[in-house]
């Protein structure tokens, strides 16, 4: 399956604001689900993204290293070196910002992991939805790929 990352709009066929029902007839129903609140999580095979819903509705997905296919703009995110997506994300997006090691690209509607570093099996991107993470930047600091 195709990953393509589309800003605030969603990943591959999933889009945001689809309910549980909608997702599961595109990629079956999930092998396991935890629900908090109003936020739930659904986890398929290692080779599909999680998908994470608030108030019913999706608002991030999330894509580990193991998911093939993933990519923003024409780049794979997994199969192009890290410190050139992480460049790229931030050319994208205008200014990365960074806390505890994760990069928000908030105008382009992505997180990373910090792709630059050689830990592989930490690698993930998450696109969300709009309004993810307002509110909740005040920790996060700038961090540059660029130069």
């Amino acid at each position: 399956m195709e990953w393509d990352i589309v800003p605030f709009e969603g990943m591959g066929p999933i889009r945001f604001g689809m309910t549980p029902a909608e997702v599961a007839a595109i990629l079956g129903p999930p092998e396991t689900a935890d629900t908090r609140g109003a936020s739930q999580r659904e986890f398929r095979e290692v080779d599909q993204p999680i998908v994470r819903y608030r108030n019913g509705t999706v608002n991030q997905i999330e894509a580990f290293y193991d998911v093939k296919n993933v990519r923003f703009e024409g780049m794979d995110l997994f199969e192009t070196p890290g410190a050139e997506v992480m460049r790229r994300l931030e050319e994208a997006n205008g200014q990365a910002l960074e806390d505890v090691g994760v990069v928000l690209f908030d105008k382009i509607g992505i997180t990373t992991g910090r792709l630059d570093e050689n830990v592989r099996e930490e690698y993930s991107v998450t696109a969300f939805a709009r309004g993810t993470w307002e509110g909740k930047m005040e920790d996060f600091k700038p961090i540059s790929f660029i130069g």
